[in-house]
């Protein structure tokens, strides 16, 4: 009677945190194991309570990865030429069509459509479309990230071409019919037709850049002024402006966003236990909260649980660390903390695609995962069924192309991670917290 009502509590308590139904079964078939459990429907080795801290920090490594931007592969899309027009080309006589002119901001009152801009980062190519089939086509292989409207054009107006370079697989696009007709007949260049249009009110410019040390990707068209005066200390040459649109664009955040929280260490910053608390302040810090603070003033104002239930508050201490205590915080009383200092709620049950969501809107998520995302070890401890390698960090960017988060880890730092990875451990208990 006292197995079957202890069993009951353990499925009380995975409930209220939005876990999936556990079930324990004597059993001895992993080493070490006292048991299993079920999770999301597996079996798991169930062991005796054993938390894992600074060893397993250095015996494991974090699954880091580089930042994959988009594929490198050649993708026309079917009736569209795949990607953004710059490449290294001769400088042909441009007959004064790069004007240098202050910028203009009126709004459009003709007809518009829209220009999609996408990136892609391994090429270092952008490029730009007024066709959505077009844009959705990449988007779908994967070829780069979608960056939003570039700007609107006009219907009709001024002809801007497009050119394409087979050998760099590239394109160029351009209003001057002087340049088109020189490359075409003096490089590689081939004749695509009409790109789209330029507003012959002379609207908003359209400012082009060079970089003359690239071989795709080493022409850029901007309306930004900040864009061109950031590129252009980063050795892009300004060569005035190309055309005009009617009206500005808008950005979008759909593919890819990063917010670069601050990463606190809390190993080197005398925190062994404190990566919950860590990960909170970074992403209230981000938020403009609690900014003059450091991670030992923060954490000296954590709730602490009176009866070794991090459901009711920290466990032990965030400056020691030991095996035998749970030295953690869920999710609860960690948003209770956090409101004192902003706007912080529990959103604990949610799916990745939700969290992601959140960091769209620029809203950094405290997420539970593992120390050094290792596989989850499930243990018995007086409260209930917890994660012996507990860890929280915090998701401040994802990278939908190259299938991507990133994470601020206050145990390995800041990095780029496979999401299927993030997701898999995530998953097994789905504990979050979002600032807003």
């Amino acid at each position: 009677m006292k197995k079957s009502l202890a069993i009951a509590v353990c499925f009380l308590f995975f409930s209220i945190q939005s876990v999936p139904a556990i079930s324990t079964f004597a059993s001895t078939d992993a080493a070490g194991a006292s048991g299993t459990i079920t999770v999301n429907g597996v079996q798991e080795p169930l062991y005796p309570a054993d938390k894992a801290g600074k060893t397993e920090a250095e015996t494991t490594q974090a699954p880091k990865e580089t930042l994959n931007q988009g594929s490198t592969v050649n993708r026309q899309a079917p009736n569209a030429n795949s990607r953004q027009g710059i490449s290294p080309y001769s400088q042909a006589p441009n007959n004064g069509t790069q004007q240098s002119v202050p910028p203009s901001f009126s709004r459009s009152a003709v007809p518009t459509i829209p220009i999609y801009r996408l990136y892609n980062g391994n090429t270092q190519e952008h490029f730009f479309t007024k066709n959505a089939y077009e844009r959705d086509q990449l988007r779908l292989r994967n070829w780069g990230n979608y960056e939003g409207i570039a700007w609107y054009a006009p219907t009709s107006g001024d002809i801007v071409y497009r050119l394409y370079n087979p050998v760099y697989d590239d394109h160029l696009f351009t209003r001057n019919w002087n340049e088109v007709n020189y490359q075409i007949h003096h490089s590689a260049w081939q004749y695509e037709g009409v790109a789209f249009y330029s507003d012959v009110r002379n609207s908003i410019p359209v400012y082009r850049l060079y970089n003359p040390s690239l071989r795709t990707g080493s022409h850029h068209y901007t309306i930004n002024p900040n864009e061109v005066a950031a590129i252009t200390k980063r050795g892009w040459n300004y060569e005035g402006i190309a055309w005009y649109a009617s009206s500005q664009g808008e950005q979008s955040n759909d593919d890819y966003n990063f917010l670069n929280v601050r990463n606190y260490n809390q190993y080197a910053l005398g925190a062994p236990s404190g990566c919950e608390g860590a990960s909170l302040l970074q992403a209230l810090q981000y938020k403009g909260a609690v900014t003059n603070w450091n991670l030992t003033q923060f954490l000296n104002t954590i709730p602490k649980s009176p009866n070794s239930n991090p459901n009711n508050g920290f466990v032990g201490s965030p400056f020691v660390e030991n095996s035998w205590t749970y030295s953690a915080i869920y999710p609860a009383p960690l948003t209770s903390w956090g409101q004192r200092y902003g706007n912080v709620q529990n959103i604990s049950g949610s799916s990745v695609d939700s969290l992601l969501n959140e960091v769209k809107n620029n809203n950094p998520v405290v997420a539970w995962v593992t120390v050094n995302f290792q596989p989850i070890r499930w243990g018995q401890w007086s409260f209930g069924i917890a994660a012996n390698n507990n860890h929280a960090v915090t998701l401040d960017g994802y990278n939908r192309s190259g299938n991507q988060v990133h994470v601020s880890d206050p145990i390995s730092g800041s990095y780029w991670m496979s999401r299927t990875t993030f997701e898999s451990i995530y998953n097994a208990r789905k504990f979050a917290v979002v600032v807003r």
